[in-house]
């Protein structure tokens, strides 16, 4: 109902009451979940789906700005390939790699596949992690993989188009790393 003040009072009970991880993956995933699937079904208008992203997102940025400095060497760079705008899960997963002592650097959405490689090569990372929710930036994300891989660069993967169409995983290089953010963190941190 475009509460902003509403929603932070909720929020703020719910971390109160619940670590961090709890809220971000139960309430603020799920329920963005939730508001696209009635966006999807013209339950939601875009405006309502919008506003609800636009505080999430603000939400996990002031949590990543919070996090304490990384306690662990391994640099994991996450990111969206080019096209791919859908930026909540894998700024969840740079928040949650974050607070598990991993020093994570997030380029954001639709990064040209050249940046990753260039970025790899000026961080010294030891995974790229990749996320795409649509089909046409799965196969976008597939090029960058090939790309990345080619270069002996470990690439983890994942997203919401990868749960709808299990078979696409088949084609992608590089280490698929699961149905949920949950098993996504615990991935990256055996292939590290």
């Amino acid at each position: 109902n475009f509460s902003e003040s509403t929603a932070e009072q909720v929020l703020n009970q719910g971390f109160s009451m619940f670590p961090v991880e709890v809220i971000c993956t139960e309430v603020l995933q799920k329920g963005m979940a939730e508001i696209g699937g009635l966006w999807y079904s013209n339950n939601a208008s875009v405006q309502q789906e919008h506003f609800a992203s636009g505080l999430a997102m603000r939400r996990l940025d002031a949590l990543l700005s919070a996090s304490p400095a990384p306690t662990l060497k391994q640099t994991v760079l996450v990111g969206c390939p080019p096209n791919e705008w859908h930026t909540f899960t894998p700024l969840l997963l740079c928040l949650l790699l974050r607070r598990r002592g991993f020093r994570v650097i997030y380029l954001g959405a639709n990064v040209p596949a050249e940046r990753f490689a260039e970025t790899v090569s000026a961080v010294h990372a030891n995974i790229v992690v990749l996320v795409a929710q649509t089909l046409i930036t799965a196969a976008a994300l597939h090029a960058t993989a090939h790309s990345l891989t080619e270069m002996k660069i470990p690439v983890g993967y994942g997203g919401r188009i990868f749960n709808l169409h299990p078979g696409i995983k088949d084609h992608i290089p590089g280490h698929y790393l699961g149905h949920s953010v949950d098993s996504a963190i615990e991935k990256v941190e055996t292939l590290l």
